[in-house]
């Protein structure tokens, strides 16, 4: 009786193990699904801010103005911060055009399900960095829509920004 009541004593343990795992496999695919979000908004909220870096950046010679400047920034910068510089400038270029490409994709999906008004609320209160309020009333809708219109947007495009990785969480809810 004591050897049936310890295998008993062992499957319990092993349940509780694999359902102990199954649980933190969860909460890790919650946290990477908030850090994707999180990186999304960031990577929106900054959008104009990239912009502006890719073309303000001085990277060349050729885009200094006058030759007092240039003799300056020789005497300040040496060969290994300007190569930061185009590096920093060319990665920025690279995310950006996925970025422009990814909401490329969500305005057309948004458009064939006849809801671009979603798109442009994200469009709007990103890009043109307008208020909810502003957006809400350019879209003749409520405040608290064009924020819930936001949200599933950025949503939508974390998946197209981050590929699978967007999608694995949705599958294990």
């Amino acid at each position: 009786m004591l050897l049936n009541s310890e295998v008993n004593i062992d499957e319990i343990i092993n349940k509780a193990v694999k359902e102990a795992i199954r649980e933190y496999d969860k909460e890790k695919m919650v946290e990477r699904k908030d850090k994707r979000f999180h990186n999304t908004r960031l990577l929106l909220k900054h959008y104009n801010d990239l912009k502006n870096h890719i073309k303000n950046a001085i990277d060349d010679i050729n885009q200094i103005r006058d030759e007092s400047d240039y003799l300056d920034i020789l005497d300040d910068v040496d060969e290994l911060y300007i190569l930061s510089i185009k590096r920093s400038k060319t990665k920025t270029l690279i995310m950006l055009s996925h970025i422009d490409m990814a909401l490329e994709m969500l305005k057309n999906k948004q458009e064939k399900l006849c809801s671009l008004e979603k798109y442009l609320a994200l469009e709007k209160y990103y890009k043109d960095e307008k208020s909810y309020e502003d957006v809400a009333e350019e879209l003749n809708c409520s405040v608290i829509t064009a924020k819930r219109w936001v949200k599933e947007m950025t949503n939508e495009l974390s998946i197209f920004l981050f590929g699978i990785e967007g999608i694995k969480f949705d599958m294990i809810q």
